[in-house]
């Protein structure tokens, strides 16, 4: 279209008749005057027109939104012919209904100041649930996570829904779509064009995944999107996933130049392209205004169009799959590395033409297609039942793997694995997809490059008599047309190029997301990452336990909130409250003297955040009281707390159970020092994430605590999931630093099932950011568990210099326990323990595994497979122990393992690796002069205990 065909299509011909005019016939006057009458009538009616949109624009508003409360007030305010404009920004939603309905002449409309640079952000099931009709939502990026269902959830009346130029990443089903009330009322008229779908991993649930899920409605279009990545997790082996749908008795819905990649930035699972008739629908949730009295087996799709979508490496399902379509158009798709298009039940009536596509064309299960004009690659439909058998055959390992399995399990695991490579190759075949067909045609199909290398079976050998009349580019076809969804002899159609220009910044910012890299294994000093400094505050407040709430509503980056002594009487909320990192937020009470202290209330946690960032707390007092409450909480609401601190704070009973906590982060949360904490007497001292894998931790600094007294754990760190986006968090390697602890569990340890650990660690995600972050454990005293063993952890784990005693059992023990062990290194501690000293099971053998450099007293010293060399430690009964360390009373106030006078010199020091900072110190942070086993340095003949600042300083307690 020319660059004024706009101007030229809204331009009034007026059909007069010159000659008429140039004879001044009498006869043509009235003739005339019936012109100058219409052309009155056509300007009065055209001020008319004008004058009812001014006076809906002088009803509408123009709204600019900066913020969350601002954007929640214009949804619940709006009004037809309002434009809710969103700067750019992270906004966080509760999830929200939209009642109100715009107008055909005056929609409401929710924009991107800059198309992509508004996120909205959600962890709810549904984002927004649209009742009201004629919403046009243009531009903005939607950010989902694990549990996140719906970005858009369009129900019943909400006609005229226009969703374009947007990004939906990480949903179950991006947009939900389906009938309310009774009878049930569908929505119709919907345009979702030009938008992107994307997950970033598979989703593990067992909810339908499916960006574009349609029940019922007419009339849905759904046009020049870009969706991949889609598909459940691979161990749910009994779901499909597909791209796209339309289902329940939906009419009239076309599918138009869509790019589908089912497998793109990762793999397994079943994906199947794109569908009219999904699943199927239950009766109850039909739309039955096209299905007449059908009770049964009803037609999913009626009179539906599938065209020009380029649907790429759905490898163990069909491309396009027609369940109970009646009176469906397939015409013009390209379909590479899937098995073709499968036409399934005698509901499925299909026009079948002009496609090109690996695999065959299937009419299964009495379902009926008319074929014209379309190029297959693949010799027998029934193949694609080979990646049924392959996946029947695998799944007798999957969950089966054991740590150390016979040599029987590795050679059945590897039979199975090469059976399974051999269908997959037959399945590439001629004999089911036929791939190499396209590899002669064009360029580089498995890279998504169609440009032709011999299109000689493919340009002007479709048929004549097709009404599609664009391609994929949207260039003008004609006949024969090119088979596939590129006409190329109407010119280039670049994908990249196309992609780049119809989602702009939503697409390419995909393509720079960075690989996460491995962590730097050179020496570094990471002391200087967690230096807090107090700069100037910019105000100094004050505040008593009569107005503190109101002094903390107030609070600014740079301000400093001196609490005073006292006890105050409600929780301390830190809701969005934000510093940066040049001008933190400090709230400190006093240092000497009577503290002030927050006491706990049943049903509300002490210190509640949600949204916070670059935070100091100090020199506060949480006493628990036994009620039902925690101390310091991230909120699974929150979202996101980062770059807090919490030192020289006292948290005391939180003991109501062994479930309430003295520190817990439910959501994300990224560069917290915890340090100089006195924990006592709660359920569980410090628990860092969820038990579902999904609030990583990451980055923290755990350093100079007391953490004694809980019948939970002291201190556990969650596994981790595939992290979410947040703004900020961070993508490469980070490391989680655990050090000059003390991890106490001598009293009131619970006892039989609920027995813990003093501390756990879990694994990091599997895949994607943080797959190479690591824990450094260094410098703590684990002291006592009458009930379990001191230590256990999983992922990569460096333990070093530190000082286990148990007199009760166990030492520590690496193995699987939601993941497997990766790379681990146990260096350089002194272990004396009435059970196993150390205990390495179920290690992945790709990653390294050391143990070296221990001092062990126990009866049974190490446990471990054979691919560990455990010989460079120093190895002795626990009988030994008296002789060769200076003090084994448990008692903390007078416990003390440094050795005796000549006691565990080593010959020689073994190799060392050079990642782990201050691992040539010794437990006191000293540094190490000589050479001696285990986590001192003996070169004095007595203790000379911790240096300056390390460590916890608590009463009775010398060397802790």
């Amino acid at each position: 279209m020319g660059g004024h065909s706009i101007l030229q299509q809204k331009r009034m011909d007026i059909p007069i008749d010159f000659d008429a005019h140039t004879h001044h016939n009498r006869k043509t006057i009235p003739k005339a005057a019936k012109v100058m009458s219409a052309l009155r009538i056509s300007l009065f009616l055209l001020l008319a027109a004008l004058l009812s949109l001014s006076c809906a624009a002088a009803d509408a508003n123009s709204l600019e939104v900066r913020d969350d409360s601002a954007l929640r007030e214009a949804l619940r305010d709006a009004a037809p012919g309002d434009t809710i404009t969103l700067f750019p920004g992270d906004y966080f939603l509760p999830s929200l209904t939209l009642r109100q309905s715009g107008e055909s002449n005056a929609p409401i409309v929710l924009e991107s100041l800059i198309p992509g640079a508004a996120r909205l952000w959600s962890n709810h099931t549904t984002q927004l649930k649209i009742y009201g009709a004629h919403w046009h939502i243009i531009g903005l990026d939607f950010q989902g996570g694990h549990n996140t269902h719906h970005a858009l959830h369009i129900v019943a009346e909400a006609h005229h829904v226009r969703i374009e130029g947007n990004r939906f990443q990480n949903f179950h089903a991006a947009i939900k779509a389906n009938g309310e009330g009774t009878p049930r009322t569908f929505p119709d008229e919907v345009r979702v064009t030009r938008n992107v779908f994307v997950n970033d991993y598979p989703r593990d649930n067992d909810s339908p995944v499916v960006p574009i899920d349609i029940v019922g409605g007419k009339n849905w279009h759904v046009t020049e999107n870009f969706i991949a990545d889609i598909a459940h997790a691979p161990h749910h082996t009994v779901r499909n996933t597909s791209a796209g749908f339309v289902k329940g008795g939906a009419q009239s819905a076309a599918f138009d130049s869509n790019l589908v990649i089912c497998e793109w930035r990762h793999a397994g699972g079943q994906r199947i392209g794109l569908s009219f008739g999904g699943g199927g629908t239950g009766q109850g949730l039909f739309d039955s205004r096209g299905t007449g009295n059908c009770q049964n087996d009803c037609p999913e799709a009626i009179d539906s169009r599938m065209t020009n979508n380029i649907i790429l490496n759905c490898p163990n399902e069909p491309g396009i799959y027609l369940n109970r379509a009646r009176d469906a158009l397939v015409a013009n798709n390209t379909i590479y590395n899937a098995y073709g298009i499968q036409a399934r039940f005698p509901q499925t009536q299909a026009q079948v033409r002009d496609n090109l596509l690996t695999g065959t064309i299937w009419e299964r299960d009495g379902g009926h297609a008319e074929l014209i004009g379309n190029q297959t690659t693949g010799w027998f439909a029934q193949a694609s039942y080979l990646p049924v058998i392959q996946g029947r055959i695998q799944a007798r390992h999957v969950g089966a793997q054991t740590p150390a399995p016979s040599w029987l399990d590795r050679i059945s695991m590897f039979l199975t694995g090469a059976l399974g490579n051999l269908l997959a190759s037959l399945g590439n075949t001629a004999f089911g997809k036929g791939l190499d067909r396209f590899e002669q045609w064009f360029l580089a199909p498995q890279m998504g490059d169609l440009r032709l290398s011999d299109g000689g079976d493919l340009v002007a050998k479709g048929s004549r008599d097709n009404d599609v009349t664009h391609d994929f580019c949207g260039q003008r076809r004609s006949t024969p047309v090119d088979v596939g969804a590129i006409e190329y002899k109407a010119g280039e159609c670049d994908l990249t190029a196309e992609l780049e220009r119809r989602h702009g910044h939503l697409f390419t910012s995909l393509l720079a997301s960075p690989e996460p890299a491995r962590p730097d294994r050179t020496t570094t000093n990471l002391d200087t990452a967690h230096v807090l400094t107090t700069p100037l505050p910019q105000r100094l407040l004050h505040a008593t336990p009569d107005n503190y709430r109101d002094r903390v509503a107030t609070l600014q980056p740079g301000d400093h909130l001196h609490l005073a002594a006292g006890t105050y009487p409600r929780n301390l909320r830190l809701h969005n409250i934000k510093g940066t990192p040049e001008a933190p937020i400090i709230i400190t009470g006093p240092e000497q003297g009577e503290p002030a202290v927050f006491r706990g209330r049943d049903g509300e946690n002490t210190i509640s955040l949600a949204r916070t960032a670059y935070v100091t707390l100090r020199y506060l007092t949480l006493d628990g009281q036994g009620r039902n409450a925690a101390g310091v909480v991230l909120e699974a609401h929150g979202h996101y707390a980062h770059h807090i601190t919490l030192e020289h704070l006292t948290i005391k009973n939180y003991d109501a159970s062994q479930g309430h906590t003295g520190i817990t982060t439910r959501a994300s949360a990224w560069d917290w020092t915890i340090r100089n904490n006195h924990i006592h007497d709660v359920g569980t001292g410090l628990y860092l994430g969820r038990p579902d894998g999904s609030a990583p931790f990451i980055g923290g600094l755990i350093e100079g605590n007391a953490i004694q007294r809980t019948p939970g754990y002291n201190m556990q760190i969650k596994h981790q999931n595939m992290r979410d986006r947040l703004p900020d968090i961070p993508t490469q390697a980070r490391q989680t630093i655990i050090r000059h602890n003390l991890f106490s569990k001598a009293e009131r340890a619970s006892s039989g099932p609920s027995a813990r650990p003093n501390l756990l660690v879990g694994h990091w995600p599997p895949e994607g950011p943080g797959r190479h972050d690591s824990y450094l454990i260094y410098g703590n005293l684990f002291h006592e568990n009458p009930h379990e063993r001191l230590f256990q952890g999983e992922g990569s784990v460096a333990l070093y210099n530190n000082l286990l005693f148990n007199s009760h059992g166990d030492g520590l023990i690496i193995r699987p326990h939601n993941d497997v062990p990766k790379a681990i290194h146990i260096l350089q501690n002194t272990l004396v323990t009435a059970g196993t000293g150390i205990h390495v099971t179920g290690a992945d053998p790709d990653y390294p595994q050391q143990i070296s450099g221990n001092a062990i007293f126990s009866p049974h010293t190490i446990r471990a497979p054979g691919s560990i060399d455990t010989r460079q430690n120093f190895t002795a009964s626990l009988d030994e122990a008296g002789a060769e360390l200076n003090h084994l009373d448990s008692r903390l106030a007078h416990l003390n393992l440094y050795p005796q006078p000549g006691s565990l010199a080593r010959p020689q020091q073994g190799a060392l690796p050079n990642h782990l900072p201050h691992l040539l110190h010794d437990y006191n942070h000293r540094p190490r002069e000589g050479s001696f086993w285990g986590a001192f340095d003996a070169t004095k003949p007595m203790n000379p205990g911790r240096a300056d600042g390390v460590g916890p300083s608590i009463p009775g307690c010398q060397h802790c």
